[in-house]
């Protein structure tokens, strides 16, 4: 009887010789996967977004060359307005590519895109349609391009490293406001200057909660919703920026993921500065 229960261990330790080391190299293996994955990811994204990027100056520089197809002012995308030169290419391979925004001395510079049904589509694709973790940087799917005096509700992915919308966090500060008070957005029908008037921290609610939903102010077009937006985000506001806005600015909202709570969110309201 001892003999044969010796047998079986002895059995059983020889499995488990064999077993630990292949467990862990299959480990290993998935482990070293996952992360060329991610670098192949990364490394893809930041291609993509420097390509279009030269796409954007090449055109720029033909408009002003007279080298560009159609009118010099742009193509017609069927709304009647043109499309400025350096975003005509890149709309014209992309009908949901909507503009570019960048903030100057930060990881924020990217193209931004519209999609045309579903608002979840471009959390996982990347402007060119690619399967991402990245994402894009999009509008909300209501935003309407045409109604230039209104709230464009814009949406990217939080991140660590501070890629795509990952160093918002940093406007928790007031230090990092004052050295970054404006937001560079274009559509692709005009260029904009936008100055930041509030930072807050939210949250996505349930439906039947009563309160303030600031991402259900899209594509506004009345001054009672207008001036109810500006005064819900000036209440929220983390510090006082000095500036405000009124009935007829054009507002941009950037909004991502804030850990702060469940579901929490961090957004970044600015107004359009006009030309005087």
């Amino acid at each position: 009887m001892n003999s044969q229960y010796r047998k079986e261990q002895i059995g059983l330790g020889k499995k488990r010789k064999y077993v630990l080391p292949v467990f862990f190299l299959v480990v290993f293996a998935v482990s070293s996967l996952l992360l060329l994955q991610q670098f192949t990811d990364e490394f893809g994204y930041r291609a993509m977004q420097e390509r279009l990027k030269a796409q954007t100056e090449k055109e720029q520089e033909n408009a002003g060359e007279g080298l560009g197809s159609k009118d010099e002012a742009g193509g017609d995308d069927g709304s009647g307005r043109a499309i400025l030169p350096r975003y005509r290419e890149i709309y014209e391979n992309n009908r949901e590519f909507a503009g570019w925004i960048s903030i100057a001395d930060t990881t924020i510079d990217y193209p931004v895109m519209k999609p045309e049904t579903d608002n979840d589509y471009y959390l996982t694709h990347s402007p060119e349609g690619r399967k991402s973790k990245y994402g894009a940087i999009y509008l909300d799917v209501k935003s309407d391009l045409n109604n230039e005096k209104t709230n464009y509700l814009i949406y990217g992915h939080y991140f660590r490293d501070g890629s795509m919308f990952g160093s918002l966090q940093n406007y928790k500060e007031e230090n990092y406001f004052t050295e970054h008070p404006y937001i560079k957005f274009d559509t692709i029908y005009e260029e904009g200057t936008y100055e930041i008037l509030a930072v807050f921290l939210s949250k996505v609610y349930q439906k039947n909660q009563d309160v303030f939903k600031y991402y259900q102010y899209t594509d506004i077009t009345t001054q009672k919703d207008f001036e109810t937006y500006v005064s819900e985000v000036k209440k929220l506001a983390l510090y006082d920026t000095g500036v405000d806005a009124e009935y007829g600015d054009s507002l941009i909202t950037l909004s991502t993921c804030d850990y702060w709570t469940e579901n929490g969110r961090i957004a970044v309201v600015a107004r359009k500065v006009t030309k005087k």
